[in-house]
């Protein structure tokens, strides 16, 4: 690539980017972190890429090169080299990002819950359905009671009357939990990821990405279809899981290693005030 394609592509590209990470550095103001703890923690993470991005393309991972393709002193890429050698001694492994792909089993659970469209407050023990039975077809290595208590501690599930009831405000996990910002990680991630991949990927695969925009609409109307998103969303759920759950059955045992997010995304503003939002729209 020339001087001058890298120089346009960088103009076209990081205005975007920006407009990507505003809400980013909203979040990150709104939990304390500001300016320098954020670029310290960028550091590490250009190195990874660069270091990726140098071994998708057969390059060597000098210090010069990493430093060439991160915009990295030569200086960082060798303490952060240190840093990383170090851990992989101390690991016995490189150090990888935080997992955020593996859904636990509470998600799981509540998850076949909703898309298998239980009934809201089940029988805890017995034959199906029941939460154990629930709970075990999840997973046969954590008892369905400390499962359950895991549950009630998210707020995802109520204990009351020998039965266990779900919360729908499973839709919207608290903020509060870090479960609820792992999964924001994960799914706008890999959001992201799809639209890279589709953007600068030359394999021929091009992964769904696609939303729909209305504007010029009253806040009744903005209501109305936030409603029918969450609507659709449940119907999705549905259909994926109950395709996922005999495959992911039949796959995981043999050591495949694929993995796939479906996602679905609503937000809603007044256009007039977007500039200074800051409730994060309206849940449904």
């Amino acid at each position: 690539m020339t001087p001058r394609i890298t120089s346009l592509l960088q103009r076209s590209v990081l205005p975007l980017a920006l407009v990507m990470v505003r809400p980013l550095v909203t979040w990150l103001l709104r939990s304390g972190v500001g300016y320098g703890e954020f670029c310290v923690a960028l550091k590490p993470v250009f190195l990874e890429r660069a270091q990726a991005e140098q071994g998708r393309s057969g390059g060597k991972s000098t210090d010069s090169a990493l430093s060439l393709l991160s915009g990295l002193h030569r200086k960082d890429v060798r303490e952060l080299l240190v840093v990383q050698l170090d851990a992989a001694v101390q690991t016995g492994s490189v150090a990888v990002p935080m997992p955020l792909s593996k859904a636990t089993p509470a998600n799981q659970i509540v998850t076949r819950w909703l898309a298998l469209d239980l009934p809201e407050a089940l029988p805890l023990s017995g034959p199906a359905p029941s939460f154990e039975a629930l709970a075990r077809a999840v997973s046969s290595d954590t008892h369905p009671r400390a499962v359950l208590q895991e549950l009630v501690r998210l707020g995802l599930v109520q204990e009351a009357d020998g039965q266990a009831h779900l919360q729908r405000q499973a839709f919207v996990p608290d903020p509060q939990h870090d479960e609820a910002r792992q999964l924001l990680a994960g799914s706008v991630a890999d959001h992201i990821a799809a639209g890279v991949h589709n953007l600068t990927a030359n394999d021929g695969k091009k992964f769904m990405e696609q939303s729909v925009f209305a504007d010029g609409l009253s806040a009744a109307s903005a209501r109305e279809l936030e409603l029918l998103a969450n609507t659709l969303w449940r119907q999705n759920l549905a259909t994926m899981v109950k395709a996922a759950v005999p495959l992911c059955e039949h796959d995981e045992p043999l050591g495949h290693s694929h993995r796939i997010r479906l996602g679905m995304y609503c937000w809603s503003v007044d256009e007039k005030n977007e500039k200074n939002e800051t409730n994060g729209g309206t849940p449904v």
